[in-house]
């Protein structure tokens, strides 16, 4: 416990003795800690592992990774910072488009509709889902709304004023940024939270697993899946066969 109330950049703290807390309604006296160093602002080594969790359970977009970084050195407001850049080059990327911030945003998203037939007369440069049902084009209307708000709202905030020193700040900001990139990936909300499968290289996993039994048991799970895939097929197969025939006969 007394190395957790330990400051990382090795700062004097106040002495630790116990003081009158109430939490949740109920009193006692505990010690009282500190989530940030009182002199540094950097995280206490309780703070560390409880963010180190929840990304352990919130698993961010691949391209936050240095951000999350950023986090981990309580730099927060560089990895807000860091998160606006990553979604702003992500969505120039995926337009086309040379632009910055709101209009970059209204740009790639919008599209035009008749609104007699219903129609799509002016597809967006990005589309989120297919822009079939009203709730993939409420979709695509609303994510361009709060990317907007996003960028004319916080980005600008941060970009021109001293936002301080704050974890709950830059926190959201690096959540709605992680978003945001996995629908510009294609995962819409539309499709029922189901991920988009993509293919796995068995071989770079193998070269790249250092311990010789998970290796081995690699192997005995790719040939197993085979095996179950081959007898399903059969399987399948040989029921289609004797359905075509039943209906010949």
């Amino acid at each position: 416990m007394l190395r957790r109330y330990k400051c990382t950049n090795n700062c004097k703290l106040p002495r630790r003795r116990k003081e009158l807390i109430e939490e949740n309604g109920i009193w006692r006296f505990d010690y009282l800690n500190f989530p940030y160093c009182p002199s540094c602002g950097e995280m206490m080594p309780k703070t560390y592992e409880a963010v180190k969790n929840f990304f352990a359970v919130y698993h961010l977009h691949p391209k936050l990774d240095r951000a999350e970084q950023l986090i981990y050195k309580s730099e927060f407001d560089a990895a807000a910072r860091e998160s606006f850049v990553v979604v702003e080059t992500a969505l120039r990327k995926k337009s086309g488009l040379d632009l910055h911030g709101v209009d970059l945003v209204n740009k790639a998203l919008n599209y035009e509709v008749d609104k007699k037939s219903g129609q799509i007369t002016k597809s967006p440069l990005i589309a989120l889902n297919n822009l079939v049902t009203d709730s993939e084009k409420n979709e695509q209307e609303g994510v361009r709304f709060m990317l907007m708000g996003f960028f004319q709202g916080t980005r600008n905030i941060y970009q021109h004023n001293d936002v301080g020193h704050s974890l709950s700040g830059a926190l959201p900001v690096i959540i709605q940024a992680s978003y945001y990139l996995n629908l510009l990936d294609g995962h819409s909300i539309t499709k029922h939270g189901k991920w988009i499968p993509h293919k796995i290289d068995y071989n770079d996993v193998y070269m790249n697993m250092p311990n010789p039994f998970d290796r081995l048991k690699l192997i005995c799970t790719l040939r197993f899946r085979d095996l179950k895939y081959k007898y399903f097929s059969k399987k399948k197969t040989g029921t289609s066969e004797n359905h075509n025939s039943e209906k010949n006969n």
